[in-house]
């Protein structure tokens, strides 16, 4: 083989791997191995007694030479090791990995699975753990459905009606005449993340009618029956308006691109994040198979196998997905003191908005909002539409069937659908000339319970369908991303062996329009070779960057890219997911402390 050194490691790295194969070598052809019974490594039965005239001077000098002989081929191949680093891995070869990364064939047939491992390189040795079998199947059942009340109303992007039929209306609200109900919406706004007020006039419409949204972004709707003083229904929906400030920073940003090289005529795609809180990849797999398959088989979605989270919970694991920033260094960097909010970070949304997105960021639970629980959440709105005060709304008026720690009714719907109903007015909202970041993070329905993702898969799963039927519209100029930030952390399940690794190994799913392998196709292949790989939060902050200017995906510049990569030292801790991830690569080079290093050579 004709290799091109990559200096990928030092080479004091490489001793540790030296010495596996100076002991194999000088445990298989030592002389005690050859006399070891066959079923003993640690004690063996001699041949021949020591006493035996066939154990004579002639025969132990033609031993002494083979010994010899034998350590010098030993330090002959050493020498050549050291001079020749990373031409085996010890179970199974795998082709260079730098020199293949130029290359921008279909490499299928490259990777280097395994039943044993889900990631298995130098660097990296990850077992694999089957979706289910008898040991699992008792870690699972059925949950029990949420019984919500069914709501009076329902809203799209443009109106608000009445979704009950009469009857209905009389079987759960007690109401024996519809004709009677009036509803009345009065909008509101956030005034910081613990409070709201509302603004505006009150408008009212009566069954059957339907109420025309105008600008609102939040509103409140309360129902009346007949002279009744009390409403017997309250509801709340949040759209997606078009703002004035909005508006004067797209423009700013046409007149005095920030992107250096991007041109009118550079596309830019919608960024869509749909997060789903304590789901590793195979409970994905395992509890909501329907969405599973739609990404995989329908959408031809990319799976990473060796996503490796890099922290204990839900914000060491998405500062560096959000930031590229463990979160000492977030600190340090943004965060002077324990009374300080989030406002002076750099978040991947800033970027985004400063190339002209519009920005969306929403989690279905306030109670535990990654920047409030425990922390002081922001001053300003961090994003162009931000929904942290209409959730609080919703929980702390509509909300009840508690568990644990989230309400998982919020009127007439779980938090999940209320967050795909949000997705949906954000697809719907999205134009050509003006694209669209969003992080959705759900959050109530998965945070406490190993088995509730079942309950939400079918929402998923339709979710992804509107979004397939507005192919044209929406996913051919969008790269959505379905994600966790780990697994689950407690309960039964994580208590064994594989809920412990499955802990510390969340999905991670890109889906791209279906032009993008004609378009970048190096860009294409490097991103499901890394499936295959070690891979990590840091690494998704890294692919998100990519989005601003697709011009750093072209082929000739994938190629130069890479052969920087390969002189860099040491290696990036976050590289994008579109450049090839060495297959040298260690937790250490990830960024991933010990304890949530999920590279174990073997299973216990």
């Amino acid at each position: 083989m004709n290799l091109e050194p990559t200096d990928l490691l030092l080479q004091w790295r490489q001793i540790p791997h030296l010495l596996k194969v100076l002991n194999y070598c000088i445990d298989r052809y030592s002389f005690a191995h050859r006399y070891r019974s066959s079923h003993s490594v640690l004690h063996y039965k001699p041949l021949l007694p020591t006493n035996d005239r066939r154990m004579g001077p002639l025969r132990k000098k033609k031993t002494r030479f083979k010994v010899l002989l034998m350590m010098g081929t030993v330090f002959a191949c050493l020498l050549y090791v050291i001079e020749r680093p990373f031409w085996w891995d010890y179970d199974a070869l795998e082709a260079p990995l730098w020199n293949e990364a130029l290359e921008t064939r279909d490499d299928e047939q490259h990777f280097n699975y395994n039943s044993s491992y889900f990631v298995n390189t130098v660097g990296c040795k990850m077992p694999s753990f089957p979706v289910t079998n008898d040991q699992i199947q008792k870690f699972i059942e059925r949950p029990e459905p949420i019984e919500c009340v069914p709501a009076l109303l329902e809203a799209d992007d443009r109106w608000i009606w009445f979704q009950l039929s009469m009857e209905d209306i009389e079987r759960h609200y007690n109401v024996t005449n519809a004709s009677l109900i009036q509803c009345c919406v009065r909008p509101f706004e956030r005034v910081t993340d613990q409070e709201e007020r509302q603004v505006g006039n009150e408008s009212c419409f009566d069954y059957p009618e339907r109420y025309t949204v105008r600008e609102e972004e939040f509103v409140m709707v309360n129902c009346h029956y007949g002279g009744l003083k009390d409403p017997f229904y309250w509801d709340y929906f949040a759209f997606v308006p078009w703002k004035k400030s909005i508006e004067e920073r797209l423009r700013e940003r046409k007149e005095h691109p920030p992107v250096a090289g991007m041109g009118e005529d550079q596309q830019q795609l919608n960024v869509m994040i749909l997060g789903i809180d304590s789901v590793s990849r195979l409970n994905l797999h395992r509890q909501m198979n329907q969405t599973a398959d739609y990404l995989l088989n329908t959408l031809n979605g990319i799976e990473m196998f060796g996503y490796n989270k890099v922290g204990d919970n839900t914000f060491p694991n998405m500062i560096p997905a959000l930031t590229g920033l463990d979160i000492e260094e977030l600190g340090a960097a943004c965060l002077p003191n324990a009374s300080s909010t989030f406002d002076l970070c750099q978040f991947v949304w800033n970027k985004f908005g400063a190339a002209g997105y519009r920005t969306a960021y929403a989690e279905d639970s306030s109670a535990m909002a990654t920047f409030n629980y425990g922390k002081k959440g922001f001053r300003q709105q961090p994003t162009d539409y931000y929904l942290r005060n209409f959730f609080r709304q919703m929980e702390s008026s509509v909300g009840y069937n508690k568990k644990l720690n989230a309400k998982l009714c919020l009127g007439g719907r779980n938090p999940t659908r209320v967050l795909l109903d949000y997705a949906r007015k954000l697809v719907k909202a999205s134009r050509e000339s003006e694209p669209i970041f969003s992080l959705l993070w759900g959050v109530g329905m998965t945070h406490d319970f190993f088995n509730n993702p079942a309950l939400i898969d079918d929402d998923y799963r339709q979710v992804l369908e509107f979004m397939n039927e507005q192919q044209t519209h929406y996913l051919n100029r969008t790269v959505l991303i379905l994600m966790s930030d780990h697994g689950i952390r407690w309960g039964s399940f994580r208590n064994t062996y594989q809920g412990m690794m499955e802990e510390r190994q969340p999905f991670l799913v890109f889906v791209l329009p279906a032009w993008f392998l004609s378009r970048y196709p190096s860009a294409y292949h490097n991103l499901r070779r890394n499936r295959l790989r070690l891979t990590t939060h840091f690494d998704l902050y890294e692919t998100l960057k990519e989005f601003l200017d697709l011009s750093g995906l072209s082929t000739d510049a994938i190629r130069e890219r890479t052969e920087e990569l390969m002189e860099a030292k040491p290696i990036p801790r976050g590289m994008s997911l579109f450049l090839p991830i060495p297959v040298t690569r260690t937790c250490e080079d990830a960024g991933i402390a010990p304890h949530w290093c999920t590279c174990h050579d073997h299973k216990p």
